[in-house]
């Protein structure tokens, strides 16, 4: 038998798909953040969302 092949498996694969709606606009300035940053449009999402966690953190 030969030896696997292929990418191994991730520790924390992202295996959830999450569908929202937003503008062209809002795509766009996703689409501008990633570039700038050199990141996965994921990558950006995640990023933002660490951002308003810290800041939340902040309040409390």
């Amino acid at each position: 038998m030969s030896p696997r092949t292929g990418r191994p498996p991730k520790e924390n694969p992202r295996n959830i798909n999450l569908n929202i709606r937003i503008t062209k606009e809002e795509s766009e300035r996703i689409k501008n953040c990633a570039e700038k940053l050199d990141l996965t449009r994921t990558d950006t999402i995640m990023k933002g969302i660490s951002m308003v966690e810290k800041e939340i953190e902040e309040k409390e």
